[in-house]
């Protein structure tokens, strides 16, 4: 029997997709967060949200725009990383102070796109650092992924670089083991380019993971692309990056991502991966479930950017909070089941999802 056509599913902006606005900007009396504040994670937690969001201070650039990337060409960008809570998942309240700064030589040009995981009483914060001016053009600045932890969102400790030598970023930590008893770290490979994937290594501890060197890394990026749950393709102008942490549904691990492009637009996609072994990909949207369309997605810093970083499942309500244009913070939102069924009822063979997910 055929299968009905699928009629394609969006997010619903909030407050209404007739009247959107963001729910936070860049406070210009603030230093550490006048331009910019983008790319927040996300994380419910005993009835509050807690969100840490990417900020670009007063000092930032913007000079001659550039024709390879949207927007302009930055100097001194340098990110800070704040904090945030609400009871609503709307007004957030914010601290004066920076919750994570740049003051370590692996990150003392940046602390970029935070992404929250709670593993027991720990919460697990990854993040990408730059250790040298972008706008220098140094072809040895490294651009990787760090790891610092908070019990409280009062007091922070850096563990320093846990990812790959090579170009990296855009990670985040499973909040349960999987794969008989391992911990999973999901990260983006090549970001930024065509042969950017989004992989998932496993290892037997947290401890292990901040125990790396870059040997270690040899086999993993060996094989990342041919075994990367969501691949990139020759032609496109970038491949996909993780956006939120993952999280477990009925049908799976839901994985809101950025989509890959062949343009300079940055969309919103979704997936399903495997319960039990992460690396397999169950199902995944076939086209974007929000694109740029409102002015302050369209315009900003860097144009035409909706980039998801944080996703929560509130009662039967999924909340996706994501950077607009580099420049402010957006929310939308849907019904969980709605894009479950979505993702499930457009997957090759959903007859055969069942075996995949031992959560019921």
């Amino acid at each position: 029997m055929e299968k009905a056509i699928l009629k394609n599913f969006r997010l619903i902006r909030y407050p209404s997709d007739e009247n959107p606005k963001p729910i936070l900007t860049p406070r210009k009396e603030v230093g550490w967060e006048a331009k910019a504040v983008f790319n927040p994670s996300v994380i419910y937690d005993d009835g509050i949200f807690r969100m840490l969001y990417r900020t670009y201070s007063n000092i930032l650039e913007t000079t001659t725009p550039r024709l390879k990337r949207p927007g302009f060409y930055f100097k001194n960008q340098i990110s800070y990383i704040g904090y945030a809570e609400s009871k609503d998942g709307i007004n957030f309240e914010r601290r004066d102070k920076a919750f994570i700064s740049p003051d370590q030589d692996y990150d003392k040009y940046g602390c970029e796109d935070p992404r929250i995981t709670k593993i027991g009483d720990t919460f697990y914060i990854t993040y990408t650092a730059i250790d040298t001016l972008l706008e220098k053009k140094n072809p040895n600045v490294k651009i990787r992924i760090a790891l610092a932890t908070t019990k409280d969102f009062v007091t922070v400790e850096k563990h320093g670089i846990i990812g790959p030598p090579k170009r990296s970023k855009a990670s985040a930590l499973f909040p349960e083991k999987v794969n008989d008893g391992k911990i999973a770290l999901i990260m983006t490979i090549g970001s930024d380019s065509t042969n950017s994937h989004v992989a998932v290594r496993y290892y037997d501890s947290v401890g292990e993971i901040t125990n790396q060197t870059d040997e270690s890394w040899t086999t993993f990026l060996e094989t990342s692309q041919n075994t990367a749950v969501l691949q990139s393709q020759w032609w496109l102008h970038r491949g996909p990056e993780l956006g939120a942490p993952p999280i477990k549904t009925k049908k799976g691990w839901l994985l809101i991502f950025s989509n890959e492009s062949m343009s300079d637009t940055w969309t919103i996609g979704a997936a399903l991966l495997d319960i039990n072994d992460p690396s397999v990909l169950i199902a995944r949207t076939a086209g974007y479930i929000l694109q740029p369309v409102t002015e302050y997605e369209k315009e900003g810093l860097v144009p035409s950017v909706t980039f998801p970083e944080g996703a929560v499942i509130v009662g039967s309500d999924l909340y996706v909070y994501y950077g607009c244009a580099d420049t402010v913070i957006g929310l939308s939102t849907c019904k969980i089941d709605d894009l479950l069924n979505y993702l499930v009822a457009g997957n090759p063979n959903p007859d055969e999802l069942e075996k995949f997910s031992t959560q019921k």
